[in-house]
Formats: structure tokens, C-alpha cells, sequence
């Protein structure tokens, strides 16, 4: 039952964690390695695999009711509602954040590369 599930699981935990991650205190978090723009990659990847798993849970799980390309573009929306929710979230609610329109940018980025991957090789995730 559950594996059938796998990528609607997958992605409310992958969901919770982009939440969960964005309004946690940076004070809280260990110090990661200097690597340049690291925030920015992770940015890309959260938002990367939020849209990718959202595609894969709801393109298999409503396929008879909606075409993809629905699909693709409530994947867009509501990737892009989350991104901008979190980031005026992180600049209302916390102290050690703030609502940067850059980081907006590389969740948009990300959500339109995993779009367009998953457009072009859709055969991989049958």
C-alpha cells in the first residue's frame, strides 16, 4: 500500500523539511563549510526535488483525471507560492534570516531545471 505511495510520501516529507529548515533559527543550525554561494545550491536543490517529486506523486496519481502539462503547472505554483512564503515568512517571523529575493531566484530556478528535466526524460520515471 504505502509503496505504491512512495513519491506522495516523499514528497510531504521533502515539503515539511523546505518548511521546517527555512524558519529554523541559522544560530541552531551547525556551521556549514565555506563553500561559495552554498545557500544559493541548496536553494536550487530543495526547490529541484520539491518539483520533481511533486510531479512524479500527482502526474502518476491523477494521470486519469488531468493531463501532465496540469500537473507541471501546479508544480510551478505552488513551488513558487512556497518559495515566496518562506522567504517573507524568514523575514517576518525570524531573527536570524531574512527574506532575500535572490535566494527566490534559485528556488525558481530550481523548479523550472527539474521541469524541463523531467519534461525531457520522462522515460526514467515510468
Amino acid at each position: 500500500m504505502l509503496k505504491s505511495y512512495k513519491y506522495s510520501w516523499l514528497w510531504v516529507i521533502c515539503t515539511i523539511a523546505v518548511i521546517c529548515l527555512s524558519l529554523i533559527s541559522s544560530n541552531k543550525m551547525p556551521k556549514p563549510p565555506r563553500i561559495p554561494y552554498a545557500d544559493k545550491i541548496v536553494h536550487f536543490g530543495f526547490y529541484f526535488s520539491y518539483t520533481t517529486l511533486f510531479v512524479l506523486s500527482f502526474g502518476k496519481e491523477t494521470r486519469w483525471i488531468q493531463p501532465i502539462k496540469k500537473v507541471y503547472l501546479w508544480a510551478l505554483v505552488t513551488a513558487l507560492l512556497l518559495g515566496a512564503t518562506m522567504e517573507i515568512l524568514q523575514g517576518l517571523l525570524t531573527t536570524t534570516r531574512s527574506a532575500d529575493p535572490i535566494d527566490m531566484l534559485f528556488n525558481t530556478f530550481g523548479t523550472i531545471v527539474a521541469l524541463i528535466f523531467i519534461a525531457r526524460y520522462k522515460e526514467l520515471f515510468k
